[in-house]
């Protein structure tokens, strides 16, 4: 039992070192299995329950077996919709994707009504098949703002509307978070 731990130890130390030097974010907190729940707990919109049930959905119809959370976005400054960039992850998990959703009713609303700026460029909507429903709304690619490489502490993004296009609901971030397996 000793050479076999002896072997595992020094290979999951250089397979965690590999990952990290390829652009994997690092997780650096465990979590625990149960935990006692936020005080006061926060209040989800209508528009991410019925999408989270929509993703979760999708991801068993499409049997993808990666973690996906969704977020609530913060008000910021001029109407814009803020998260923080230092999101939480498990240490047996690595992020994959990032995306913003605006809950909008898409049969009625196209892209070209809707301009979405970040602080550094606009964003172009995301039309590639994702596991997102697209009844969830308009899916914008935010993962450079969230991978290994971000620089700033929060990411906020400005929505601008034509002919009265209102959204249902604030935006919210949708990540994707593939699995390590656990040694036993």
């Amino acid at each position: 039992m000793t050479t076999y731990f002896t072997v595992w130890l020094p290979f999951g130390l250089l397979l965690s070192s590999r990952l990290l030097a390829a652009g994997a974010t690092e997780c650096s907190g465990k979590q625990k299995h149960l935990r006692p729940l936020p005080s006061p707990l926060p209040q989800l919109t209508d528009c991410l329950m019925e999408c989270t049930s929509m993703t979760f959905a999708m991801k068993l119809l499409l049997q993808d077996k990666r973690n996906i959370r969704l977020q609530d976005s913060n008000e910021g400054d001029h109407g814009e919709y803020c998260w923080s960039t230092k999101i939480k992850c498990n240490m047996d998990e690595s992020f994959q994707r990032a995306y913003v959703v605006m809950p909008i009713n898409t049969s009625a609303v196209t892209s070209d009504q809707l301009q979405v700026r970040s602080t550094a460029s606009t964003l172009l909507a995301h039309t590639a098949h994702v596991t997102i429903p697209s009844g969830c709304g308009l899916r914008y690619d935010v993962t450079e703002h969230f991978g290994p490489r971000r620089t700033a502490a929060s990411f906020c993004v400005e929505v601008i509307t034509q002919q009265n296009v209102v959204l249902e609901c604030p935006p919210y971030l949708v990540t994707f978070w593939q699995r390590s397996p656990i040694p036993i």
